[in-house]
C-alpha cells in the first residue's frame, strides 16, 4: 500500500486566508477603477467638446447658446455637426440623480453643462463680479468664454468648502488628490475672453 500525503487543515486555512486577503485588496481597487474610468471620461468629454465651442465660434464669431432645456446642448449636432452624438455626463447616468441635484441647479439634463460668460445670458454679470482679489478662483474666469461643468464622484456640485463662489452658488471644483469621491464639480474652462 502506497503511502498517500494530503493537505492538512492548517495548510487549506492558510490557502483560505490568502485567498480572502487578495479579495479584500482587488475588490475596492476594481470599485475604484470604476470611478477613475468616469472620471477620465468625463474629462475627456469636456476636452471634446471645448474642441467644438472653439470650432463653433470660429465660424460663427460668437459664443455657443446657453441652454437649461433637455437638449441644452443641440448646437452641437444642428445644424451643423461639430459633434455626431450628445456627450453625456457619466455621473448623471445614477437613477437618483434628480434628487441629488441642489434645488438651485436643477436645469441639468445628464449633458454637461455650457455656461458662457456672457451678458446676455447673465445680465447683472460685470469685471468686478469676477474680481480675482475676491477669490483666486476668478483669475481663470478672467481667461475664459465660458465653462462646462457635469457632476463629480460625490455627486454633489455644493458645499461649504473651497472657493468658487459663483452667482449665488459655492461651486467646489472636484480634486482627484483629495480623495477619489471628494466634494466638487468636474469642470473644464474654455479659453477665450469674457463678453461682458
Amino acid at each position: 500500500m502506497k503511502n498517500r500525503r494530503s493537505f492538512t487543515l492548517i495548510e487549506l486555512l492558510i490557502v483560505v486566508a490568502i485567498i480572502g486577503i487578495l479579495a479584500a485588496i482587488a475588490v475596492p481597487n476594481f470599485l475604484n477603477a470604476r470611478i477613475r474610468a468616469k472620471v477620465s471620461r468625463s474629462m475627456a468629454d469636456q476636452k471634446t467638446m471645448e474642441t467644438a465651442i472653439l470650432q463653433y465660434m470660429i465660424e460663427c464669431n460668437d459664443n455657443p447658446p446657453h441652454s437649461h432645456e433637455t437638449n441644452q446642448n443641440w448646437w452641437l449636432t444642428t445644424p451643423i455637426a461639430y459633434l455626431p452624438g450628445f456627450l453625456y455626463d457619466p455621473f448623471q447616468e445614477v437613477p437618483q440623480v434628480k434628487e441629488l441635484f441642489s434645488s438651485d441647479l436643477t436645469y441639468h439634463k445628464k449633458q454637461h453643462h455650457w455656461d458662457p460668460l456672457d451678458k446676455r445670458y447673465w445680465g447683472s454679470l460685470t469685471y468686478d463680479m469676477i474680481d480675482p482679489a475676491k477669490d483666486p478662483e476668478f483669475k481663470f474666469w478672467n481667461q475664459a468664454i465660458g465653462l462646462l461643468f457635469g457632476m463629480g464622484p460625490s455627486l454633489k456640485y455644493t458645499g461649504a468648502a473651497g472657493t468658487g463662489f459663483t452667482f449665488g452658488v459655492a461651486f467646489i471644483a472636484y480634486e482627484p488628490s483629495n480623495g477619489l469621491t471628494s466634494l466638487g464639480i468636474i469642470r473644464r474652462y474654455v479659453p477665450g475672453k469674457p463678453k461682458l
